[in-house]
């Protein structure tokens, strides 16, 4: 056979293939929304007729087809392989619900993925409303969570080149990745540096490289993330700063924000008048956790402890004097 033709052949058999696999990209990815679309559906609409999501599905859009009750039962397993979340059925009623809501509300990354399934849901069914939904910007550094978390899996360490704000220039760190974690838009990754014990924070917006190395590392089989951030806001965890007793007097108007987003896990309100509400918080006074308070502004006042107060008192005096108008 000539070579333009061997050439050729070898060319139409490579694009059949590239072609082949666009397909299976697009019916996995077209599978994955029709599941996310109905996990979403149940929890909305809680205990729903099999013939209810199937004219819920048709209403989204004039070009479905009604679902076969077979695809649907297949779609409830792939559910629970895929999400770990079980759609059950109520057989007095012949409805469908999700099963352990209390479990599914008491953890905080299925109900993160919950709540992104439903936005993707609404927004594929309302793409003529695109221009008017705006969205933060999306936190840099998410091309190194796949070899971070491949990682973790494996037990490995990582390499990280990193450039910290205060280093003239970057360095190659050996981290044993622990655990991510996700606050104000900026991806975190918690790990123990090579040559220390303790836990740090590494931001993967000043990353620049993460490769996986070939040494192993053993992740502590006590050690619960959760439980190392119990008493802190925010990234910055302390050896030596201990979780206190804080007091916290806000404004009767700013007390409906911090009743609907609590600081802290820990936070309880005990007192409560016309003009004024007091929180009490188990907490490590921080530097997050004195910028949060900052940012309330004149609407809160910290009572106890008295270092925390001291320590606000002086950032305010410090802010005051750059305003100073006699300047």
């Amino acid at each position: 056979m000539p070579i333009i033709g061997i050439v050729g052949q070898y060319l139409y058999i490579r694009i059949k293939i590239s072609l082949n696999y666009l397909q299976l990209q697009n019916m996995a990815k077209n599978k994955v929304n029709n599941l996310i679309w109905l996990v979403d559906t149940i929890n909305r609409n809680g205990n729903i007729s099999f013939a209810d999501i199937n004219a819920k599905w048709l209403a989204g859009d004039k070009e479905r087809t009604e679902i076969p009750l077979r695809t649907f039962h297949n779609h409830r397993r792939d559910i629970e392989d895929m999400f770990d979340i079980s759609i059950e059925c109520d057989k007095s009623t012949n409805t469908y619900y999700v099963d352990d809501t209390e479990g599914l509300y008491g953890s905080k990354l299925k109900m993160w993925l919950l709540n992104s399934f439903s936005l993707n849901n609404i927004l594929q069914e309302s793409i003529d409303l695109k221009s008017r939904v705006i969205f933060e910007d999306i936190p840099l550094g998410l091309e190194y969570i796949e070899p971070i978390t491949e990682a973790m899996r494996k037990g490995m360490q990582v390499i990280v080149k990193y450039q910290a704000y205060y280093w003239t220039e970057p360095r190659d760190i050996h981290l044993e990745p622990y655990f991510l974690r996700l606050f104000h838009q900026r991806w975190y990754l918690m790990g123990v540096s090579a040559g220390s014990k303790d836990v740090h924070s590494f931001a993967l917006d000043r990353m620049q490289s993460v490769e996986v190395s070939g040494a192993k590392f053993k992740y502590p089989r006590d050690f619960d993330p959760k439980e190392f951030y119990k008493d802190c806001y925010g990234i910055i965890k302390q050896n030596n700063i201990a979780a206190k007793r804080t007091i916290i007097k806000t404004t009767a108007f700013q007390s409906h924000y911090l009743r609907n987003l609590p600081i802290h896990e820990s936070q309880q309100e005990i007192e409560s008048g016309e003009e004024y509400s007091l929180f009490e918080l188990k907490i490590c006074p921080t530097y997050d956790l004195c910028q949060q308070l900052l940012s309330y502004g004149e609407m809160i006042e910290v009572l106890e402890p008295k270092e925390l107060r001291e320590k606000m008192r002086e950032k305010v005096e410090k802010m005051g004097r750059k305003y100073d108008v006699e300047r």
